[in-house]
């Protein structure tokens, strides 16, 4: 600001007057000044200007497992578009699955004296956040449950969407329906396989259960194990995007896509243009991430209020391949 108000030819009170958009700053004065702005490249140091003022933009923290996964992309979305229209500046980093880099990230917007964070990440450990939760910050889970403490949380309907999808599939006459599955410490893996465990207890029908399949490829060799056996399953249900996509490349190698039904958990792209389209649990992670930041807000108005658990319902969306009838 010195260096605008020397080449102004002005008090530095009078850079500060047009900087802050004041008043009573004669016009051929801020003409000067903002031509001396422009010549020299200034810029306000906004982190300089809140101590000094003693106040602090807010700014939140999003911890996401992989930024170009699209269902953590529209969480991400809805998280912004509340916290824009707010003055919130939102700043996200991807963990990879990686507890380590879980930390590393969280540890760093800790530094930088975030005021809430969304952790949107299963694979890490809950004594940091619980830790940052004792000390007072605001904290939001999504698709990831804590317990000690409890904390603010957004999660689909896993477990009913999920037994909703294997009454459909025992509807249409199906009794040897196979699950693949995540690795069940996971909690939205665990609560979707609690889905479908009710669902063939309560028909009567045997569970066929795969888990820790959590990679396309992993997936489609598991599908293929599964097609070889004697009495092959004439169901599947995939309790995730990446498993549907291994799933339904397996059942087009093996020509078998007309004859086994599929019922995958998260909608996938194109998934109404394949032949035959395929029937999902569609989550909307954009109004989850929309939630999260409407709670996080709440938390920063009400820090002593009781820690909040929010449902989103997925429903289910029926195509081609969830009504193909059991073959003999």
């Amino acid at each position: 600001m010195t260096d605008v108000a020397q080449r102004a030819g002005v008090s530095l009170k009078s850079v500060s007057r047009v900087v802050n958009g004041e008043a009573h700053v004669r016009p051929e004065l801020a003409e000067r000044i903002h031509a001396a702005i422009e010549e020299l490249g200034y810029r306000p140091d906004r982190r300089a200007r809140d101590l000094a003022a003693g106040t602090t933009a807010r700014t939140v923290g999003y911890v996401q497992v992989d930024a170009a996964n699209p269902f953590f992309a529209a969480v991400y979305r809805g998280l912004e578009d509340v916290l824009a229209a707010q003055g919130v500046l939102l700043m996200a980093g991807s963990t990879d699955a990686s507890p380590a880099r879980e930390r590393e990230l969280l540890e760093a917007l800790i530094d930088f004296r975030v005021d809430g964070l969304v952790v949107a990440a299963a694979e890490g450990s809950d004594t940091l956040l619980a830790r940052e939760i004792g000390y007072g910050t605001p904290v939001v889970c999504v698709d990831r449950v804590m317990t000690d403490p409890a904390c603010d949380t957004v999660v689909s309907s896993n477990r009913g969407s999920m037994r909703r999808a294997v009454e459909h599939l025992v509807g249409r006459g199906h009794e040897r329906i196979a699950f693949l599955g995540g690795r069940t410490a996971v909690w939205t893996a665990g609560e979707r396989l609690a889905g479908y465990r009710e669902a063939v207890e309560a028909a009567g029908v045997p569970a066929w259960e795969r888990t820790g399949v959590d990679q396309v490829e992993v997936a489609a060799r598991t599908t293929r194990e599964l097609l070889a056996a004697p009495a092959p399953p004439t169901a599947l249900v995939t309790a995730q995007d990446r498993i549907s996509s291994g799933a339904i490349a397996a059942l087009h190698a093996t020509g078998r896509q007309h004859d086994v039904a599929l019922f995958g958990f998260d909608d996938l792209p194109f998934a109404e243009q394949l032949e035959p389209s395929v029937s999902v649990v569609a989550q909307d992670p954009r109004d989850m991430g929309a939630r999260a930041a409407q709670l996080l807000l709440r938390r920063l108005a009400e820090p002593e209020r009781d820690a909040e658990l929010v449902v989103v319902d997925a429903p289910l969306v029926h195509r081609a391949s969830g009504d193909i009838p059991p073959v003999a």
